[in-house]
């Protein structure tokens, strides 16, 4: 139920200038963040592909068996910009993606703090605030995602290497819904994962200007890295699991691309995913690529938001807002 008092708000609202420059930060924000973890990305996403236990003998040694091993493999097959596999696709995904989160989020959470109950709720504002920012900006960015899961996945000697290619043949193939698979699981994920994202960030962020005494804008940029590691890292292993099984979910109908990989999981649905690969693979399987995934989560989360705020601070974003009409 709303409050009484909330009837009779004067919502605010950036205005649009300030709008503008928030989006600007949140696309600076997504690519040099891209740029950098890329490589970790792709080796995610190999071990989270891989349907073998992770082993090198038995009946099926896996093809990946560490991080180490896949660097070298991946190198020796495939060249060093095999790291970049997938950029292109991923480097769209991003910039749109931190647009739309930035960007939405910013307005979310000003409207948000105008209602008494939220006003005094810091921590679920930032959570609500973050979580619905980031399903909107997964919705938007969902077709990159899916092309660069197969661009990275695809065996080396396919001709669909490249976003362009790929993108008519997915359409025409598989239809629209091809371009959005995985996207109940990507939001179901990405909502609560993008919510403790912000809401670990502002937490640990006050907790050291408190401790400091100094002004949050006057924190230096590796306070802010750090603050954004521990975030990203913290939620990553919340939610991992969901991560795995939107991953699976976006290679169906794209398994003849995969031949050298070994074994591909078919799967309709999350339940028969989440059936299948405890069957098969056991609880362990739920966090294959975890180690590379925290790496990049927290390496990612803290180029976020200290590159979103240094590029807030370079722009000298300002709390300019008008009353909405």
């Amino acid at each position: 139920m709303v409050h009484e008092d909330s009837a009779h708000l004067q919502i605010q609202h950036y205005s649009a200038w300030t709008q503008m420059k928030q989006a600007i930060s949140g696309a600076a924000s997504g690519f040099v963040t891209r740029t950098f973890t890329q490589p970790l990305d792709v080796l995610k996403i190999r071990f989270q592909l891989q349907v073998e236990p992770v082993a090198t003998r038995g009946i099926n040694p896996s093809k990946y068996t560490s991080l180490a091993q896949a660097c070298r493999l991946i190198y020796r097959e495939e060249g060093l910009l095999a790291f970049w596999k997938g950029h292109n696709a991923g480097q769209i995904l991003t910039m749109t993606y931190a647009i739309m989160q930035f960007w939405s989020y910013e307005q979310i959470d000003l409207r948000l703090r105008q209602y008494p109950y939220m006003s005094t709720r810091t921590n679920l504002t930032h959570f609500v605030a973050g979580g619905s920012a980031g399903c909107l900006g997964a919705f938007a960015s969902m077709p990159f995602d899916v092309i660069r899961t197969r661009v990275v996945g695809q065996d080396h000697n396919q001709r669909h290497s490249s976003m362009f290619r790929l993108l008519p043949i997915i359409a025409q193939e598989e239809g629209v819904q091809g371009l959005f698979r995985g996207l109940g699981t990507t939001l179901l994920q990405i909502g609560p994962l993008i919510g403790f994202n912000f809401m670990f960030y502002h937490y640990i962020t006050d907790l050291v200007t408190q401790m400091s005494g100094d002004d949050r804008q006057k924190l230096s940029i590796a306070t802010s890295l750090l603050t954004g590691a521990a975030s990203g890292v913290l939620s990553k292993v919340i939610l991992y699991p969901l991560d795995f099984i939107k991953k699976r979910l976006q290679l169906q109908g794209f398994v003849n691309a995969r031949r050298s990989f070994g074994r591909n999981q078919t799967c309709n649905g999350i339940i028969d995913c989440v059936k299948k690969t405890l069957q098969e693979e056991h609880i362990s399987g739920f966090y294959k690529g975890m180690y590379p995934t925290l790496m990049k989560s927290g390496l990612t989360t803290a180029c976020y938001f200290s590159i979103y705020d240094a590029f807030k601070e370079m722009l000298k974003v300002d709390e300019d807002k008008t009353l909405a009409d």
